[in-house]
C-alpha cells in the first residue's frame, strides 16, 4: 500500500478545479460570419462537434492528471518496506561498530575494522540531516553514550581503533536501547556491525524492545585461522635461585591444517633464555616445555611468544615472578630449640631460620616469615591463636607439631577458630603410615612413579599418635594416612595460606618421623612452597585483587602503578585488612604488558597482564545460526544486511523510506503536459 511522507501536500489536489472551470466556461469570443448558403455549414458543424468534445475531454484529462501527479510528487509517495515499517521516520539511530581484536583480520578491501567504518558511513548517509546518531564500540566508553550530529559521529568514527574489549549481543542491544531512551528516541533504529564471533551469542536470553528495529550487518574475513598462546605455567610453584625451572606453554592451533615446527621463544628480562618448537594437529593444542635458570634474586619479567599473522594480539604471553634469595622460617618452640629443625634450616644459607619461645613471640614479625613452625608448645594462647589466624588468612604457611603433654583444650580452641578438625586425644596403639598422596604438590616429585617401588616403600611408623574428630565441613586433605584410617599429616587451605598438622610431635618417643627419609624433603618442600607469590599473569578485564601480606605503606603514600616503557602513572585502590593489604585495579589496565607497583617510591610487586583469549577462537555465527538465535529468543523485528550489498546507502533508504515514487510522478507530469501540447497543436477540429 502506497504511503506519503508529506501528506499535507495532498490538499493541493483542490487545484484540479482550475482546469475543470476553464473547460466548463469557454471564454473564447466568437466572431459572426455571414454566408449566403448555410446548408453546407450545418453539415460541417454536425461532423466536427463530437470530435471537438472528445479533444476537449482529453485535454482536460491531461491537465487534471498533470496537476494531480505534480501534487503527488510534492507529497512524496513511497512503497514502505515490509521489514522496517517502524523505521520510516527514525530520528534516532544507534550504530555499534565492533572493534575487538578479531576485527584486525584482513581481506581484499582492508581490515574488518576499516570495512565496518565504511559500512557505518553508508548507514549514516542513508538518513536525513536532522537525524541524531549514537556511535557505540566495544569499550562502552561514556563519551559514546549520547546522540550526536552526523558530523560529530563521522569524526568520532574515524578515531575508532582496535580494542581489547568484547561484548555480547545482549549487552550491545541493551546499551543501544538505553541511549535511544535518553535521547527521547524510543523506537529508533539499531545497527550492529560485527564479524559476529560465536562468543557474542552469550548464554542468557536476548532482551529486545519490540518497538525498535535491529539491523545486523555482518563483515567477515575470508581466512579465519589463528594459532595462539593460550596459557603458561611453572611446573613448580616458585622459581628458585640458580636452579633449573621447568616452564610450560600451551599453544592452540585453530587452523584446519596441522602446524609443523612452530617456534616458541622465551624471554626473561628482555633476553632470549630458551627456544623450542612444537607441532600441533589441526584444531588441537600442544604444550611446549622449556627450561631456564635465574641467577639473581628479585622480580623478573618474562614473555613467551610465537609468530602468527594476521591476528597477533594473542601471540605473546606476559608473565612475572619473584625469586627470593632466602626463605624466612620462624620456629615457635614450647621448651627448647629442636635439633632436627636446626639441622634442617639453621645450617642452610638459603633459609633465615629464627627460634622463639611461645611466650616471647613478636606478633608483629609473623607476616615477615614465609613459614612458621609451631614446635610442641604446651598451650596456644588466645592472643597467639588470633595472630596465627591473621597470618594464615594473609597467605602464610604454618606447620603444627603438637606437644606430647599438650593442653588439648587450648589447641582445639585454635583449631576451631580456623575451621580445622580438633584433637580427640592420644591413641597409644602402634600404627604405620600406609598411604601417601603423591598427586599433592608436596610429594609430586619426591618419589618415582613406579608401582613396584611403591609397594616396597618403608613409610614412617607411629608408636602413638593424636586422633582427630571428623567434620564434613572442613577442607582437610590427608597427605599421609595411618593403617587404622587416622591422618598422620593433614593439609588445610585457610584464607590465602596453608596449614599442615602432624599427628605426632618431633619427639622420637612418638614416631620415627625425624629419622625417616621423608622428613627432610617434606619440610623442605613446605618451606619452598611458602615462597609462592601471586599469579604469574592476570587477564585484562577480570579486575583481580592483589593481596600483599605484611606490607606497610610508607608515609601514608598511595600505591602507584607504572607500565614498563614509560607507561602512564595509575593509582589503584587499596584496603588495609587484618592480614595485609588488598589492592584492586578497577579495570584501569587496557594494554597487555608488565606493570610495576610501588609504594612510597619503592617497588612492591611486578604484575603482568594479558589480553583475554576469548577472541582467539576464530568461530563465527553463520546467517542460519543468527536466524536460529533470533528465533529461539522470539525476535522478529530484525533484518540482516548482507556484506556483499554494493550500495548500502541506497538499500537502507529503501528500508527506512521505502521505494520512492516522486520521480515517476514528475515523469508522468511531463508526459501529460506533452500529451496536452500535442492535442492542441496537431488535433484540428
Amino acid at each position: 500500500m502506497i504511503q506519503f511522507l508529506s501528506p499535507g501536500f495532498l490538499y493541493a489536489l483542490l487545484l484540479i478545479a482550475i482546469p475543470i472551470i476553464i473547460h466548463l466556461f469557454n471564454f473564447r469570443r466568437f466572431k459572426k460570419v455571414f454566408f449566403t448558403n448555410v446548408r453546407f455549414l450545418k453539415e460541417l458543424k454536425q461532423e466536427t462537434t463530437s470530435k471537438s468534445k472528445l479533444k476537449h475531454l482529453l485535454v482536460l484529462a491531461s491537465r487534471i492528471l498533470a496537476v494531480s501527479f505534480l501534487v503527488f510528487a510534492f507529497a512524496r509517495p513511497i512503497f514502505p518496506s515490509k521489514l522496517s515499517k517502524k523505521a520510516v521516520r527514525a530520528d534516532g539511530v544507534s550504530i555499534y561498530v565492533d572493534n575487538s581484536f578479531t576485527m584486525e583480520a584482513i581481506r581484499s578491501d582492508g581490515t574488518l575494522l576499516e570495512v565496518a567504518r565504511k559500512k557505518a558511513r553508508e548507514i549514516v548517509n542513508a538518513y536525513p540531516a536532522y537525524t541524531r546518531f549514537q556511535l557505540l564500540t566495544a569499550e562502552f566508553d561514556p563519551v559514546h553514550q549520547r546522540l550526536m550530529s552526523r558530523e560529530d559521529f563521522l569524526d568520532m568514527l574515524d578515531r575508532t581503533t582496535i580494542s581489547n574489549s568484547t561484548r555480547s549481543l545482549n549487552e550491545i542491544i541493551k546499551r543501544q536501547h538505553e541511549a535511544l531512551i535518553r535521547g527521547n528516541n524510543a523506537g529508533g533504529a539499531q545497527y550492529i556491525i560485527s564479524d559476529f564471533q560465536s562468543n557474542m551469542a552469550g548464554n542468557g536470553p536476548l532482551d529486545v524492545d519490540s518497538s525498535e528495529t535491529i539491523n545486523l550487518v555482518p563483515v567477515q574475513a575470508i581466512v579465519t585461522e589463528n594459532i595462539y598462546i593460550d596459557s603458561c605455567w611453572l611446573s613448580f610453584p616458585s622459581v628458585q635461585l640458580n636452579q633449573a625451572t621447568e616452564f610450560s606453554v600451551r599453544i592452540v592451533n585453530g587452523n584446519d591444517q596441522d602446524a609443523e615446527n612452530i617456534p616458541v621463544k622465551i624471554k626473561i628480562d628482555g633476553q632470549v633464555r630458551a627456544v623450542a618448537s612444537v607441532s600441533i594437529p589441526a584444531r588441537q593444542s600442544a604444550i611446549a616445555i622449556v627450561n631456564f635458570t635465574i641467577s639473581s634474586p628479585g622480580w623478573h619479567r618474562g614473555e613467551a611468544s610465537i609468530n602468527d599473522h594476521p591476528v597477533t594480539f594473542d601471540d605473546t604471553y606476559f608473565f612475572s615472578f619473584e625469586v627470593k634469595d632466602a626463605v624466612s622460617v620462624l620456629a615457635i618452640n614450647g621448651k627448647e630449640k629442636s635439633t632436627y629443625l636446626q639441622a634442617l634450616f639453621g645450617k642452610d644459607p638459603f633459609f633465615h631460620f629464627t627460634n622463639s619461645l611461645y611466650t616471647q613471640v613478636d606478633y608483629g614479625s609473623l607476616p615477615q616469615n614465609q613459614l612458621v613452625i609451631i614446635n610442641e608448645p604446651q598451650t596456644i594462647a588466645s592472643g597467639l591463636a588470633e595472630e596465627l589466624k591473621k597470618y594464615l588468612n594473609g597467605g602464610g604457611h604454618l606447620i603444627i607439631f603438637p606437644d606430647s603433654a599438650a593442653d588439648i583444650e587450648s589447641y582445639n580452641s585454635f583449631l576451631k577458630l580456623i575451621g580445622a578438625e580438633t584433637f580427640a586425644g592420644i591413641n597409644n596403639n602402634h600404627d604405620k603410615v600406609v598411604s601417601l598422596d603423591k598427586n599433592n604438590e608436596l610429594f609430586s616429585d619426591v618419589f618415582q612413579n613406579n608401582r613396584k617401588q611403591d609397594a616396597a616403600v618403608d613409610y614412617p611408623v607411629a608408636l602413638k599418635h593424636f586422633e582427630f574428630t571428623s567434620s564434613v565441613k572442613s577442607n582437610r586433605q590427608v597427605l599421609m594416612q595411618l593403617q587404622g584410617g587416622e591422618p598422620f599429616l593433614s593439609q588445610y587451605n585457610i584464607g590465602n595460606g596453608s596449614l599442615y598438622i602432624f599427628s605426632v610431635p618431633l619427639t622420637p618417643g612418638f614416631s620415627n618421623l625425624v629419622h625417616h627419609a621423608v622428613f627432610v624433603p617434606a619440610l623442605y618442600k613446605m618451606a619452598i612452597l611458602s615462597m609462592r607469590g601471586h599469579n604469574l599473569a592476570f587477564t585484562i578485564g577480570q579486575d583481580p585483587t592483589l593481596h600483599l601480606k605484611g606490607t606497610v605503606i610508607l608515609n601514608e603514600d598511595n600505591f602507584k602503578l607504572f607500565g614498563d616503557g614509560g607507561g602512564a602513572e595509575m593509582i589503584p585502590q587499596y584496603r588495609v585488612t587484618s592480614s595485609g593489604i588488598d589492592v584492586t585495579f578497577n579495570n584501569m589496565i587496557s594494554t597487555a604488558g608488565h606493570y610495576e607497583l610501588k609504594s612510597g617510591g619503592k617497588p612492591v610487586s611486578v604484575l603482568s597482564f594479558n589480553y583475554s583469549r576469548k577472541e582467539s577462537a576464530m568461530n563465527f555465527l553463520s546467517e542460519d545460526q543468527v536466524k536460529l538465535l533470533m528465533s529461539e529468543n522470539h525476535i522478529s523485528n530484525y533484518s540482516t544486511l548482507d556484506d556483499s550489498i554494493p550500495d548500502l546507502t541506497r538499500k537502507l533508504k529503501q528500508m527506512t523510506e521505502g521505494i520512492s515514487l516522486w520521480k515517476y510522478c514528475i515523469m508522468l507530469v511531463l508526459g501529460f503536459l506533452l500529451a496536452e501540447t500535442l492535442l492542441l497543436r496537431f488535433w484540428k477540429t
